[in-house]
């Protein structure tokens, strides 16, 4: 392991939180919202809904509430649609900002938004299905639809792949660069465990999609086509998916970032949908389908109450002492009233969705935004807080502010600029970057020369290889996974407010 500097960083970030670890997030996710300082909140709002018992209050009373609140949210550029459900009633389903700022398209609750991660949940029903049907099983080893699977891989099974357990990495390469099946399985079963299977947790956007390959092999129909004949035709759930809905592209969402206009996830896609995507995330679909899914999971139309079992079964722990687990598809949270709340979110740093179900309570949130921001992590807890306890008061200023903002284009600017400086063999540009962006301390920690030699150890160990994902360590560090290496980037502002890198490591 070679240690670039041992600075014992003051002031550091709270824990990530333990629900947002089932979205492996991008490089511009841990950017976008990393300096989130309020982000405590949210661990307050969560415990406190949790233990509180749902409220006798009227349906209309409630969603007078919700409705105000999202109002408030709006009016501070929330842009997005959400669907709230109690008791089996809908008390809002409502759109809000813009899907198109250009062309001035209001959202609705109809309107298309790219919901990331929780298309995971789909894939495992799919997988599901076919097990009812006899056509597998979970316990099945992946070297019965795999060749040439290596040995320290013959083991794993579909419960591994489902509950992140495998050991394979988290993703081998970028949503929207094309690979075609055959590479991306070469890569998968060529890529280094993580751990043997079934010892430890981590998040595998990989193994989800080996999972959508082998609903293809068996079934013997295109992933999309087998998930609308068999999940969301039977739902009713007409704009959901990928290529297959004919849209209304002035329905689907522009995604924004602060710095300005991304586009419309479905226009990045170009008539093929990746296999770095495809499974694990980037499904289409709206808040009133998304509701549908959740009334077709309530009876047994989809999945029998067997399969659903296994579906919200604590599986998995999500990492050491962190209380919620993982299942097939979703994360499961425990309350003080021995019930559960099953959830997902996902995102891409533009798009971020959030569905949230207290199947006991019968309480449904589902949130969707085309202009993410890390402050909408907290919206689902607000709205919970509004129908749990009478006397709650919602926070309305949970957007990502300004300074927070300007800190993250600074990070942005100082990763994309160490990563591109590292691939050069160039000591000038190595001591531009040093003086430029290490905090004075770390500069002061040793001479230029020696620093220097450090980059160029960290060069030489890090040519050639490619950057597989991006995480967020228990504190705080920025984790940058390469093909061989892990290189973990502390960060901190310094006394004007502008970040620096406080310390290095590569192991």
């Amino acid at each position: 392991m070679l240690i670039i500097a041992i600075d014992n960083i003051l002031n550091r970030f709270i824990t990530f939180i333990q629900k947002l670890r089932h979205t492996y997030l991008s490089l511009s996710e841990i950017l976008k919202y990393k300096f989130m300082k309020s982000i405590l909140k949210l661990t307050l709002i969560l415990i406190m809904c949790m233990g509180c018992y749902a409220q006798n209050g009227n349906n209309q009373s409630l969603s007078e509430k919700v409705s105000s609140y999202l109002d408030q949210l709006e009016k501070k550029q929330f842009s997005g649609s959400v669907l709230v459900a109690h008791k089996g009633k809908i008390i809002n389903s409502n759109g809000y900002g813009y899907a198109n700022k250009e062309s001035k398209i209001e959202n609705k609750a109809t309107t298309v938004f790219d919901i990331g991660s929780i298309t995971k949940q789909f894939t495992a029903a799919g997988i599901l299905k076919l097990e009812e049907e006899g056509k597998l099983s979970v316990n099945d080893k992946i070297t019965t639809y795999f060749n040439n699977v290596p040995t320290g891989k013959r083991n794993i099974t579909l419960h591994h792949l489902l509950t992140h357990s495998s050991g394979l990495p988290p993703a081998l390469g970028h949503d929207y660069h094309i690979i075609s099946k055959t590479d991306f399985i070469s890569k998968a079963l060529a890529s280094e465990l993580l751990f043997d299977e079934g010892t430890q947790y981590e998040y595998s956007n990989t193994g989800y999609t080996l999972l959508a390959m082998i609903i293809e092999k068996v079934s013997g129909q295109d992933y999309e086509t087998f998930l609308y004949q068999n999940l969301w035709k039977p739902s009713q759930m007409e704009q959901t998916g990928y290529l297959r809905p004919k849209y209304d592209q002035s329905n689907v969402a522009v995604g924004y970032k602060d710095s300005g206009k991304w586009g419309q996830p479905n226009e990045k896609w170009d008539n093929e949908v990746s296999w770095h995507l495809k499974g694990n995330g980037g499904v289409l679909s709206t808040v009133e389908d998304m509701y549908r899914w959740h009334q077709a999971l309530s009876g047994t139309k989809i999945l029998s109450k067997a399969s659903k079992t296994k579906m919200y079964t604590k599986h998995v722990e999500e990492g050491e002492g962190a209380q919620s687990h993982y299942g097939y598809g979703w994360a499961i949270f425990p309350t003080p009233r021995n019930t559960n709340l099953i959830a997902h979110n996902g995102g891409n740093g533009i798009f971020f969705a959030d569905f949230w179900r207290y199947l006991t309570e019968d309480i449904t949130i589902i949130m969707m935004t085309n202009h993410a921001n890390r402050g909408y992590d907290v919206l689902t807890s607000q709205l919970a807080g509004i129908i749990l306890r009478p006397d709650f008061k919602p926070d309305s200023n949970i957007r990502l502010t300004n300074e927070d903002a300007k800190s993250q284009q600074q990070m942005e600017r100082i990763i994309e600029g160490f990563l591109a400086v590292i691939k050069k063999d160039d000591t000038k540009a190595w001591e531009n970057f040093i003086t430029k962006n290490f905090s004075k301390e770390m500069i002061e920690i040793m001479p230029m020369k020696e620093h220097v030699n450090m980059f160029k150890q960290m060069h030489n160990a890090l040519e050639g290889q490619e950057v597989n994902g991006v995480a967020l360590t228990g504190n705080d560090d920025i984790e940058i996974r390469f093909v061989n290496n892990t290189l973990l980037i502390s960060i901190e502002n310094d006394d004007v407010n502008v970040v620096k890198i406080a310390g290095m490591m590569l192991d």
